[in-house]
């Protein structure tokens, strides 16, 4: 469903998520569309809104559906991995130039409850049983600036890894999709351990586009490949982002994600890779958008993760080890906070943090640029549980945290990170 603020139109074909069951009509659409009618659901979709220019979409009747997306695909055997090296990366500048060494990425003082930091850039924030990196003798993380693009210019690989994600896929048919990794252009010498973020999409959408069949065109109502900002931002922070090029993230065995996850940790043992020793293996997250943020609720109990991220999305939660943060947009017409907070109150027994962010929708925030809410809060959300950036804790922590007196969100806490 393409949301419109302002002059800025969006389209995430999405999957309405309601975590903990709803009654009622869908949300609305976009001005000129036709509403989907969403029945009743429960932890899962209410129906796949159609994707609209100019206010042009027609609804899909939810009915009734449970624990999934509605409208599930069949077949989509994985392929295998590639065996070679990275080739053919193309760059895209987000953020110049070498970081320097300086400050400590040492955290003390841990947040009760399990909330503490890692100390020198390795072993997450309240997870458990994740793996020990092999990449080793890394400098410390500096602190940085989340609101602006970090130190790194950005190269992508584009195309690379094993074929996954469940098919027919809605935009791609029966072809299965690899993955783009976004990454620190100068990967292999900048000294550092670079912690690994895996991406999930919104329905129907990528990354980036990836013609001749994901593109972004209004005037064809095309409206696939949208994520760029935020892959840019979290790369230009030092991040390695294996994000699929599947358009439903929430379907296949394994999830398209946690292959692309298997494939890169296999990457970064084998020496003919551009990622050989380059990753920090013990310092991974996960976050995603709409169907995305249901896809990344699923893998809560994921032993590898350290910390998680949901964009407007949520579904029932089970064996949350790591620190969750959920952002929704207080004028989404698609997925309602309420839905997202009531999935928030549920984690008790580690740190959450609640964000709304008043005056979005459930897309345009993408295009608010580094300073906007979502770039900033996920970039300084990461950067504290997977680099150890103790600097960055105010934005979260604490009754007078950064976010806490932006007038732009209302936010909440969990008792954890009070």
């Amino acid at each position: 469903m393409k949301q419109t603020s302002g002059s800025i139109s969006w389209l995430c074909f999405t999957v309405v998520l309601s975590a903990c069951g709803s009654e009622g009509k869908g949300a609305a659409a976009s001005p000129g569309g036709t509403a989907n009618e969403g029945g009743k659901t429960s932890s899962a979709s209410a129906g796949m809104s159609a994707g609209q220019s100019g206010g042009a979409s027609s609804g899909t009747s939810g009915g009734q559906s449970s624990g999934a997306a509605a409208g599930a695909s069949t077949g989509g055997a994985l392929g295998t991995a590639g065996a070679g090296p990275i080739t053919g990366g193309t760059s895209a500048t987000a953020g110049g130039g070498t970081p320097a060494a300086g400050a400590s990425g040492s955290a003390t003082g841990g947040t009760p409850g399990g909330a503490g930091s890692q100390a020198g850039g390795s072993g997450g924030s309240g997870g458990s049983g994740g793996l020990v990196s092999s990449c080793v003798g890394g400098k410390a993380w500096p602190t940085a600036n989340p609101a602006a693009a970090g130190p790194f210019e950005v190269a992508a690989d584009k195309n690379v890894g094993p074929l996954a994600g469940y098919t027919p896929d809605p935009i791609y048919g029966d072809q299965q999709q690899r993955f783009n990794v976004y990454r620190p252009k100068n990967l292999a010498t900048s000294g550092y351990c670079h912690p690994i973020l895996v991406w999930a999409n919104g329905h129907t959408d990528n990354p980036e586009p990836n013609a001749p069949l994901c593109v972004v065109d209004s005037g064809a109502n095309k409206w696939c490949g949208q994520y760029l900002p935020m892959m840019n931002h979290l790369a230009s922070h030092g991040f390695v982002v294996v994000a699929s090029l599947s358009t439903t993230t929430s379907k296949g065995d394994p999830l398209p994600t946690i292959a692309g996850l298997d494939w890169l940790l296999q990457q970064s043992e084998d020496s003919s890779s551009a990622y050989y020793h380059r990753l920090d293996t013990a310092n991974i997250g996960q976050l995603g958008h709409s169907e995305g943020a249901m896809s990344t609720c699923m893998v809560a109990s994921e032993p590898r993760y350290k910390a998680l991220a949901a964009i407007c999305g949520t579904r029932a939660l089970t064996g949350v080890h790591t620190p969750m943060l959920f952002f929704c947009g207080g004028k989404d017409s698609v997925v309602d906070c309420d839905g997202v907070r009531d999935v928030f109150l549920t984690v008790k027994d580690q740190p959450a943090f609640f964000i709304d962010e008043l005056g979005a929708d459930h897309g345009s925030w993408v295009y608010q640029g580094a300073k906007g809410v979502s770039l900033s809060l996920a970039a300084a959300w990461f950067r504290v549980h997977l680099m150890g950036d103790t600097e960055n804790r105010k934005y979260f922590y604490g009754p007078s945290c950064t976010f806490c007196t932006d007038s732009r969100v209302k936010v909440e806490q969990n008792s954890l990170m009070k």
